[in-house]
């Protein structure tokens, strides 16, 4: 026996599509205002990493100037903090290496000796500590680029396009290993 449906089930059937329709609208709306979100996250841990390496790059260069360390260490690690402060281009390859120079000349520097005076205790200390806020703020970013990769990769975003133009982002990775002692 054939069942004809009322007034009542079409509209029981069309509040069901709605209700379908409305939960998948806002499900793709969430994703595509969480993944500009996430966007936004990797374009502010980039910006607190870069303000942490100049920090760092400024703090040596304090410490090669005024610490009283070898005059040949002084002069090396002068010239990698030049080098890491002149690279103007945001994550180049070459900026990379010169951040990775200078955590090795950093790391190859020794402590003054001499019994340095309380100015030059607090430049190190405050050289200890920029060493590391980078290797924290580079943690971050790298956790908020996987965190944004990990959405980008999903079938329903890659397929509708809901990243748009945006820029695939990528790690930044380069040597921060910072001596246990500075």
């Amino acid at each position: 026996m054939i069942e004809t449906w009322g007034p009542l089930e079409y509209a029981i059937l069309g509040a069901v599509i709605m209700a379908i329709v409305l939960a998948v609208g806002w499900y793709l709306s969430y994703t595509a205002v969480r993944l500009d979100r996430l966007h936004h996250r990797v374009m502010g841990t980039a910006a607190a990493l870069d303000a942490q390496l100049v920090r760092r790059a400024e703090a040596a260069l304090e410490v090669a100037y005024i610490a009283g360390i070898d005059p040949a260490s002084a002069a090396l690690l002068a010239s990698s903090a030049g080098e890491a402060l002149d690279h103007t281009e945001s994550w180049s390859q070459a900026r990379l290496d010169a951040e990775s120079q200078l955590t090795e000349v950093l790391r190859a520097t020794q402590r003054p000796t001499g019994g340095p005076g309380a100015e030059v205790e607090e430049l190190l200390t405050r050289l200890q500590g920029a060493g590391e806020r980078v290797k924290l703020a580079r943690r971050f970013h790298n956790d908020a680029v996987r965190e944004t990769r990990q959405v980008r990769g999903q079938r329903l975003v890659r397929g509708l396009r809901l990243a748009g133009t945006a820029r695939v982002p990528r790690e930044i990775n380069f040597d921060d290993d910072w001596p246990t002692e500075t």
